[in-house]
C-alpha cells in the first residue's frame, strides 16, 4: 500500500504523506443527523467518519519543506507512519530543511519530536504562526481532553526542542520562496493552510476546515468539538469551501481522503471533491 501522493505545481513537486486513518466516534462530532449518529455509533470503523491524517512534502530547489508531521504513537496502531511515508517519497529526516505547522493539536505536531521529547528533524527550522505559539504557551488550559493542559504541554515541548531554530510567522508570511500561508481562524486562533504558486498554476491546503470529508462536504454546518471557536470556524470553513469552488483552484487538506488533490465544486448547498 503506497502512503504516498505526488505531483507537479509547475516546478515545485508536493507530496501528500499519509500518516494513519481512523474512524471518528459520533461524540466528538457535532450536528449530526439521527441517522448518521446511528451509523456510526453501529460500527466504529464506519467510512462515514473516515479520516486521514495528512502530512504534505513541497520540495522547490535546495528545500524539502515538510508540512505537518502526523501523531506519532498517540492515535494507535492505524496511524504514525510519517517516516515510512517519507522514505517511500525517498527522503530521510536528517533531509527535511524546513518544517512549517499548520497549527498545534497533536495530530499535526507530535511527529516532530519523538517519545522523550528530543527533535526528530535535526537539520530542520520549525515554523509556527505567532498568533498559534503565543495561544499555546500563554494561558492557563484546564485538565480536559481535547484542547486542554495535555495539548498545551505537548506544544511547549515541541516548542522547547526546537528553541534554537524556531522561525515565528506572521499571517501574510512566507513559508519558504512560492509557498505562503493562508490564514483560516477558529479551529485554533492560529490555525492556517498554506498556498503553492509557481508560474500560472497554484495549489491551496484548506487546512482541517474538514475533518471528515464524507459528513462535512455534504452538511458544512457539521462540526468536530476540535475546534476552539465553533462559530469563526465554520465561518471559515463556508468562506474557503466558497473561494475554492469559485476559483476552480486545486485543493487538499490535512484530513483529505482519497484522492489527496482535487477540485471543489459547488452542487446546490453541498459540495465534492472532483
Amino acid at each position: 500500500m503506497t502512503r504516498i501522493t505526488e505531483l507537479k505545481v509547475g516546478k515545485v513537486k508536493v507530496t501528500a504523506l499519509k500518516d494513519g486513518e481512523h474512524s471518528l466516534p459520533a461524540e466528538v462530532l457535532l450536528n449530526l443527523s439521527k441517522v448518521d449518529r446511528g451509523t456510526i455509533e453501529s460500527d466504529e470503523k464506519n467510512s462515514l467518519s473516515l479520516s486521514n491524517i495528512n502530512a504534505y512534502l513541497v520540495q522547490s530547489g535546495e528545500k524539502n519543506l515538510l508540512i505537518d508531521a502526523g501523531c506519532r504513537d498517540l492515535f494507535g496502531p492505524t496511524c504514525g507512519y510519517l517516516c515510512e511515508a517519507l522514505e517511500e517519497a525517498g527522503l530521510k529526516p536528517k533531509d527535511i530543511t524546513d518544517v512549517f505547522l499548520t497549527h498545534l493539536h497533536p495530530d499535526h505536531m507530535a511527529g516532530v519530536i519523538d517519545t522523550g521529547g528530543t527533535s526528530v528533524f535535526k537539520n530542520a527550522i520549525l515554523k509556527v504562526m505567532e498568533v498559534e505559539y503565543d495561544f499555546w504557551r500563554a494561558g492557563n488550559f484546564e485538565a480536559v481532553e481535547v484542547n486542554g493542559a495535555d495539548w498545551a504541554s505537548l506544544a511547549k515541548s515541541v516548542i522547547a526542542s526546537y528553541s534554537d531554530r524556531l522561525e515565528i510567522l506572521q499571517r501574510d508570511s512566507e513559508v519558504i520562496s512560492g509557498v505562503s500561508v493562508i490564514s483560516i481562524p477558529g479551529h485554533t486562533p492560529g490555525h492556517a493552510g498554506f498556498r503553492v504558486d509557481d508560474g500560472e498554476q497554484s495549489l491551496i491546503h484548506l487546512g482541517d476546515i474538514i475533518h471528515v470529508p464524507n459528513l462535512q462536504l455534504f452538511d458544512v454546518n457539521i462540526s468536530t468539538v476540535f475546534d476552539i471557536d465553533s462559530e469563526i470556524a465554520l465561518k471559515s470553513r463556508k468562506e474557503m469551501l466558497d473561494m475554492a469552488s469559485t476559483d476552480k483552484i486545486l485543493c487538499t487538506s490535512g484530513h483529505m481522503l482519497s484522492p489527496k488533490f482535487g477540485h471543489i465544486e459547488k452542487v446546490g448547498s453541498n459540495y465534492a471533491v472532483v
